[in-house]
């Protein structure tokens, strides 16, 4: 079976926060043998390397603020890289920096941790990948900004768009954990509101959830 993976099916699988979708998502890869696994180009040159940097940055915070309390991070460079839901992660690291005794120790073990996740990461990318699938400068900004009109989501748009193209050349399964808005009435939705694009893409690719798995 062809599988094409949402990005956060990489980083469940170099996690070890131990929720379902990081166990399914290692249970799946552990058990790839024939199947073949495809990113598309915008994750793999575009959205992980952003990431990933951002995971780098809250990193970075923390390590500021343990060594000078008084830091004010929303002041800082890094700060303003990061999302909303970097932001999130971001306190609740400076709460658990902040309950530790050992705060130094803390940090380490937060450093290590984040060392293994980007060292899966990259394995994952190097070596489960069998291919990079649709160049950036060939999404197709028509199915794009149709998909961006109901997901409200560049990234999301960015990869679901990569996902639907590719479906057309080689049958295939879109795996992710996003429940919400990868769904199939939604892109059914999408393409009744344009026919010519349901045209164009008449096949539209079944969406498993790793949590189903």
């Amino acid at each position: 079976m062809n599988w094409f993976l949402d990005m956060c099916i990489v980083i469940s699988y170099a996690s070890d926060s131990g929720d379902i979708k990081s166990e399914k998502s290692k249970e799946f890869v552990n058990n790839k043998k024939d199947n073949k696994f495809f990113l598309c180009c915008y994750i793999t040159q575009e959205n992980m390397p952003k990431w990933i940097k951002r995971q780098e940055a809250i990193l970075k915070i923390v390590g500021k603020k343990i060594q000078d309390s008084s830091c004010e991070i929303e002041k800082l460079k890094e700060y303003q890289e990061l999302f909303a839901k970097d932001i999130i992660i971001l306190r609740k690291r400076l709460a658990q920096s902040s309950a530790s005794q050992n705060k130094s120790e803390f940090y380490n073990k937060l450093k290590k941790n984040h060392d293994l996740m980007i060292q899966r990461i990259n394995y994952f990318m190097s070596k489960l990948i069998d291919k990079e699938v649709i160049p950036i400068k060939e999404i197709k900004f028509e199915l794009k900004s149709a998909l961006f009109t109901f997901l409200q989501n560049h990234s999301d748009a960015m990869t679901l768009a990569s996902g639907i193209q590719y479906a057309q050349e080689e049958e295939l399964k879109i795996l992710t954990g996003d429940k919400h808005d990868w769904n199939k009435n939604n892109l059914e939705w999408v393409f009744s509101s344009r026919q010519d694009i349901a045209k164009k893409y008449a096949k539209i690719p079944e969406i498993i959830y790793i949590q189903n798995t």
